[in-house]
């Protein structure tokens, strides 16, 4: 039987080549692990943050493997999701930035580079979490260009 440190080695070695990672920084809990859960399985590699100075921290330590934000809006510690998109990108300008929030997309209506942004209203589905984080790593777009999905390509309707 193999232990711990022997599946952790044959996992690692099978993960593919070019595999993202994503720093997600969300203040609930549950959505936190849910979100990572989901992320994880999916292949990426997550690190997680419950505010923003733990984001700023694991931004220090790990800068240049994070390759997307997904955070939150609003956030704990007099912070947002866009001031730490901001920070970050000041110093990797290619970094891809996926904002969430439970208050929908009129949140981000009164600050252009917000409404300009890859936006995910909560609550979301698997498919559409995925389908939004998958499709902002692939895009090639500056972080000034407008790249958000419709909510029509976040929850197609049936035909």
């Amino acid at each position: 039987m193999k232990n711990f440190a022997d599946t952790f080695m044959t996992t690692a070695i099978k993960r593919p080549v070019g595999q993202e990672t994503i720093l997600l920084v969300e203040d609930d809990p549950m959505m936190r692990e849910m979100v990572r859960e989901i992320l994880c399985r999916s292949g990426y590699l997550v690190l997680t943050a419950a505010s923003a100075p733990q984001a700023l921290k694991t931004w220090e330590k790990f800068a240049r493997l994070i390759d997307l934000l997904l955070t939150d809006v609003l956030i704990p510690c007099r912070s947002t999701g866009l001031e730490l998109a901001r920070k970050f990108q000041k110093s990797k300008p290619k970094l891809k930035v996926v904002f969430t929030s439970g208050f929908g997309p009129e949140i981000c209506a009164g600050d252009p580079a917000m409404a300009s942004g890859w936006f995910l209203p909560k609550p979301f589905s698997q498919a559409a979490l995925l389908r939004i984080v998958s499709n902002c790593l692939k895009a090639d777009v500056s972080s000034s260009e407008t790249c958000h999905l419709t909510e029509s390509e976040l929850y197609p309707l049936p035909n």
